[in-house]
């Protein structure tokens, strides 16, 4: 599955079946016996599940209550893993280990407590998803297997380990586990068979590491031994190759995978699972390349196979999440909002699974002009994504230095001692660390530029959410209501209607609502609709000017769209409303240019407002003025500054002051890189 790290089906399950097992030291009574086993893993290995039943009854029946019976109960279990019967796989899995309890010691008996310890570890795998639980399993399996002396047996169980701690997120250990595994079976001179789920396991595991370039030597590796694989290695390279042209982002090559999976599994009607399986990468692959047609039945025929099953509640909470996204590509509001509140965000999804719910989300809510939640969520996606980023990172480090450390130790054990030579192979670990340390140094430039990227991104949500704020802070219902009220009144005493004026500010208030600056001609022309609109309530007294001084080019002035519109709305709000109605109110709004900078001024003849409260109004409008321009100076060398207070008019009158100071080349593009000094 991809997006999400969902566990890969462990192919190791033949080493349940044990083959000759001591074959050399038992009466020649059990050669029967012996061809019986040698014939379930022969039809195992080409999924012929009929004769498999049939030979295990056969071999129970001659071996009756024995050791020999229950290595046919250790077969049956991994019938009961291919058939997916996981209560089954408990019950016969306890049956043998109460047999194994207070018997003696015997190399054939030992093997049997290893095949109990590995099922039990790739059930709370497959089923339960418990790392922990999978992990001990394993580690238990290998203790057993040290015991012994059979290469082979050893070999099976560190590589069940090494995917035990893939499984659990231990990427370094998995990687270096595996390398050990191959390295054993380097030593033993295996067959060459045996080295695909090795290859294959490695493979995934630089897979969920994002180290392409590695992942692709080991499938290519895997690739080649195609000839000599069994039905199940054949499915697990297929659907592993998948998943890696998936996470690079190479969708028609992922899709031609698993189509080439998907019709190979046509031959193999037992095996449901992983049809449906594979289908649920393929709706996946078509859901990203918006085929969601293409996607429909794949989802809902997985829907239902799982759900029914009842042991498949990861799987179930990615098939739900591409549901999600089906309804948001056909445009179904409805179906997707039941969805989200039926199947909600849950913070143990802290892996892939939750990265591609996140995105969905942020998606949706931004389709929904739900701008704070898709900024809620796009905060929640970083960060989920920043801790996994981190974690691989951290993983990758460690698997670098645990193959440097092993490969040091192998350089030592073909150290001859001698001055030259000592002094040759600390030169050689030396490079070596050097080597490591320029690699660490890399990945956290890159990290780090990474890092720089996505708080540019956070800054670009903050803005948006600043300016939305801006917006709705600007036109309120109660102003719309005002403004209608006098309208009705003009009517009624036989005034010029003013309604054309209202239509024309709100259409521009819109406009200047939708981007992020705007010129200063602009912005004078939405403030000259604003007061022709709210003038009318402050009486015949009122006198309004622009002073713009000469040589300004108004066209060529840049500025935070509705900025200075909300200086105006404060001087009416706050000051000239807190006049007596038959007093003079004067508001004069100028522009000037002084030391390498345009001043704008917004004067009125009220009082300075008292803002004491966080919720009030004049200080929620400052604040956003603020914000905006304390993140916009990060940008620039110059700041730019704004200033509320008190002033006296030569004519000795006093009233209420805001200016707002732009140097000279300015910049207001928050799309040219984080921190840029102008």
């Amino acid at each position: 599955m991809k997006i999400i790290p969902f566990w890969q089906f462990v192919f190791l399950l033949l080493c349940l079946v044990v083959t000759g097992s001591g074959c050399s030291s038992r009466q020649s009574g059990m050669d029967s016996l012996d061809a019986v086993n040698q014939a379930i893993a022969d039809s195992l290995n080409t999924h012929n599940i009929p004769f498999v039943v049939q030979a295990i009854n056969q071999g129970k029946r001659e071996a009756r209550d024995s050791d020999e019976y229950y290595n046919f109960v250790t077969q049956d279990i991994v019938r009961y893993f291919y058939t997916g019967r996981p209560d089954s796989i408990l019950l016969s899995t306890d049956s043998v280990l109460h047999y194994l309890s207070g018997k003696p010691f015997s190399a054939f008996r030992n093997r049997l407590m290893i095949k109990c310890m590995q099922a039990k570890g790739i059930y709370y795998t497959q089923f339960v998803f418990n790392a922990d639980s999978m992990l001990f399993y394993q580690q238990e399996a290998c203790r057993y297997a040290e015991q012994g002396d059979e290469e082979r047996e050893k070999l099976l169980c560190y590589a069940n380990l090494a995917d035990a701690y893939k499984f659990g997120g231990d990427l370094s250990m998995s990687a270096m586990t595996y390398r050990q595994a191959i390295a054993l079976a380097d030593s033993i001179q295996v067959d060459t068979a045996s080295y695909i789920p090795l290859y294959s396991g490695l493979a995934a595991t630089y897979t969920t590491l994002r180290d392409f370039e590695q992942s692709r030597i080991w499938w290519d590796k895997c690739g080649r031994l195609w000839p000599l694989m069994t039905v199940y290695d054949r499915f697990n390279y297929l659907n592993s190759l998948g998943n890696d042209y998936f996470y690079q982002k190479d969708y028609p090559r992922a899709l031609e995978t698993f189509l080439r999976l998907d019709t190979f599994l046509l031959d193999y009607p037992d095996m449901k699972w992983e049809r449906h399986f594979c289908q649920a990468n393929l709706s996946d692959i078509y859901l990203k390349l918006h085929q969601p047609e293409q996607a429909r039945p794949l989802i809902a025929q997985n829907l239902e196979f799982f759900g029914a099953s009842g042991h498949n509640e990861m799987v179930m909470s990615h098939l739900r999440t591409q549901q999600m996204e089906l309804a948001l590509q056909d445009g179904d509001f409805a179906l997707a909002d039941e969805l989200v509140a039926r199947y909600p965000y849950r913070d143990e999804l802290r892996s892939e699974q939750g990265l591609l719910r996140l995105d969905f989300l942020r998606r949706f809510s931004e389709a929904r002009h739900d701008w704070k939640r898709a900024f809620e969520y796009t905060q929640a996606y970083t960060s989920l994504s920043d801790s996994l980023r981190s974690e691989r990172v951290r993983m990758k480090i460690a698997e670098n230095r645990m193959r440097y450390e092993r490969d040091a130790t192998i350089l030592n054990q073909y150290l001859v001692i001698s001055d030259k030579e000592a002094q040759l192979m600390r030169t050689y670990a030396l490079l070596a660390g050097v080597t490591v340390v320029v690699l660490v140094l890399i990945f956290f430039y890159f990290y780090r530029r990474k890092q720089v990227k996505l708080r540019e991104e956070q800054m670009m949500q903050r803005i948006v959410a600043m300016k939305m704020e801006n917006a709705r802070n600007r036109i309120t219902p109660h102003f719309i209501y005002n403004a209608l009220n006098h309208e009705l009144l003009a009517r009624q005493e036989g005034r010029p209607s003013s309604l054309g004026v209202l239509v024309d500010m709100l259409r521009q208030g819109q406009s200047l609502a939708s981007v992020f600056c705007t010129t200063l001609r602009e912005e004078l022309d939405f403030i000259n609709l604003y007061v022709a609109v709210e003038g009318e309530s402050l009486g015949e007294k009122f006198d309004y000017k622009v002073n713009v001084a000469e040589g300004i080019e108004l066209d060529a002035v840049q500025l935070p769209s509705m900025m200075v519109q909300i200086f105006v709305e404060n001087a009416i709000k706050h000051g000239l409303k807190k006049l007596p109605h038959d007093a003079a109110k004067r508001l004069t709004v100028q522009v000037g240019h002084h030391d390498g900078a345009i001043r704008i001024e917004v004067l009125n003849n009220g009082p300075l407002p008292v803002m004491q409260r966080s919720g009030d109004k004049a200080q929620v409008g400052l604040r956003v003025v603020a914000q905006i321009i304390q993140l916009l100076n990060t940008r620039n060398k110059r700041p730019m500054s704004f200033e509320l207070n008190g002033y006296r008019s030569p004519e000795g009158e006093e009233g209420c002051r805001a200016l707002l100071i732009i140097p000279d080349g300015y910049n207001f593009d928050i799309n040219d890189g984080y921190g840029k000094q102008n």
